[in-house]
């Protein structure tokens, strides 16, 4: 077998091995019923990297015991760090519900900044913010506004993230949030790139 021929049958088994990853890949970044209370510190959020595919994070927000929301109750810090070549395109409640007592109200409160965490609690500390139930669709595009709703990127790149969640009312929300995370399209392009440049060469006499 010739070196363009074990080069190419690499190349191809690469690309496909990839792509078959693509579709299965995913994780459950952080359940707070199995790995602990996220922490309510804006300073010290807990750091999360995210994978391809639709990534998972679970939690309960209000009148829970612990500290660190503007009301006094239980708040949320996170930062997903989000790898090179990857980017997240949406945010969605994959579940969304109340399991204390008081008034639901209607909706939680989730902020975002680009950068490893939030220099305070105030609204000139955040880059964008939605308040979200269980329908509230797509989070990201809401979450790209300033506060003006002018709108920016709709995805999220490579780099750190941080988020903030709290609960608006006198209650206890068990939420869970899903990240789709996929190649960016500059990286898939240069793989494709790349596997065409092989097979012509493959095709050369």
């Amino acid at each position: 077998m010739s070196v363009n021929s074990h080069i190419f049958r690499a190349v191809v088994l690469s690309f496909l091995g990839w792509v078959g990853c693509e579709g299965v890949k995913g994780a459950v970044l952080w359940s707070e019923l199995q790995d602990g209370d996220l922490p309510g510190d804006f300073t010290a959020p807990r750091i999360l990297t995210a994978t391809s595919g639709e990534n998972i994070i679970s939690g309960r927000i209000g009148q829970t015991g612990n500290l660190g929301a503007t009301n006094g109750s239980d708040a949320d810090y996170l930062t997903i760090v989000v790898p090179e070549g990857l980017e997240i395109v949406s945010i969605t409640a994959a579940n969304y519900s109340f399991s204390g007592t008081g008034n639901p109200g209607g909706g939680s409160f989730l902020a975002y900044r680009e950068g490893f965490s939030f220099p305070g609690q105030g609204f000139g500390d955040i880059d964008g913010y939605v308040i979200f139930t269980a329908d509230s669709g797509n989070l990201l595009p809401g979450l790209r506004q300033d506060a003006f709703g002018v709108g920016g990127d709709r995805t999220l790149g490579a780099g750190e993230h941080a988020f903030w969640l709290q609960e608006t009312n006198p209650t206890v929300v068990e939420y869970a949030l899903a990240l789709e995370v996929i190649p960016e399209p500059s990286s898939t392009g240069l793989l494709g790139l790349g596997l065409a440049i092989v097979l012509g060469l493959r095709r050369r006499p």
